[in-house]
């Protein structure tokens, strides 16, 4: 009994040691992307490494005020927030269609509808920039949200169909029973239920818009560039500034931090809910 009770502990010490471990590994790239941030340009790469510094906003200062930071942070936001509300409109009703619709084609028009994430981007943004050229609307807001909208809206629509499927049917057939239409039901009865499906599909649709690079680096330019682009403006033929290139990233990184701290709720829920059926 002595022995069983000693090997359990030993267990649950390596499962907890493995999760320390696992937690500091994926959190020190972000620390010490923060703690660049803030040093001088001569301390970037000290060896061995300086820990322990006087910090400055040098490096935040030169980014803000010394380009069009804002305008760029506008254009993520808008670009990101847009094709989220249209993704989430459009993949919401696809996925219900093909939750609660059984007809011959379902399974093979999901899989038509993964084929923009199966190819690599580099195919895909080819002809995309051949048409939007054509149309000229290169270098606008408008052409990154088309071709963002190529890979979140399958996203939305294939996590929420799982979501759907796990909200029993019985609940729309008892409410189009009082009078309720499908989709009113759909509405105010399903879709409340699986609003935390919803909540984890859109965080992970806008980290997918917020982070994108090939596209933005190809379709824009001035007017229309993203904060991603605009970080590799500070590597020029003259130097690498990894103090600028660190604050930019810190300011990248905090708008989905906010996003994910006010969406955690119903992201645990959401990432969790297709995990048991109800």
């Amino acid at each position: 009994m002595m022995s069983f009770s000693k090997t359990k502990t030993i267990r649950k010490i390596i499962v907890y040691v493995g999760i320390i471990i696992a937690v500091i590994l994926s959190i020190f790239p972000i620390f010490y992307l923060f703690l660049t941030s803030f040093k001088p340009a001569e301390l970037t790469f000290s060896i061995p490494p300086v820990w322990i510094f006087k910090p400055t906003l040098q490096n935040y200062q030169e980014v803000i005020q010394g380009g069009d930071f804002t305008k760029y942070l506008m254009n993520s936001l808008i670009v990101g927030v847009t094709t989220i509300l249209i993704s989430m409109v459009f993949g919401v009703f696809a996925a219900f269609g093909f939750a609660r619709f059984k007809f011959r084609a379902n399974f093979m028009m999901r899989l038509v509808a993964l084929i923009p994430q199966m190819l690599p981007p580099i195919t895909i943004i080819v002809p995309m920039y051949v048409l939007f050229t054509s149309m000229k609307i290169v270098d606008t807001q408008r052409a990154l949200i088309i071709s963002y909208l190529t890979f979140s809206m399958p996203l939305a629509m294939w996590m929420m169909i799982g979501f759907f499927e796990d909200v029993p049917v019985d609940l729309e057939e008892s409410a189009m029973i009082d009078g309720c239409t499908r989709l009113r039901a759909m509405l105010t009865i399903e879709l409340p239920i699986a609003l935390p499906g919803l909540a984890a599909t859109a965080v992970l649709s806008f980290i997918y818009c917020w982070n994108e690079f090939l596209y933005a680096v190809i379709l824009t330019g001035r007017n229309s560039r993203t904060l991603p682009v605009m970080i590799t403006s500070f590597m020029t033929n003259k130097a690498i500034l990894w103090g600028r290139i660190a604050a930019a990233g810190s300011l990248v990184l905090i708008p989905v931090l906010i996003f994910a701290l006010i969406s955690q709720r119903y992201l645990i829920r959401g990432l969790a809910f297709g995990s048991v059926k109800g």
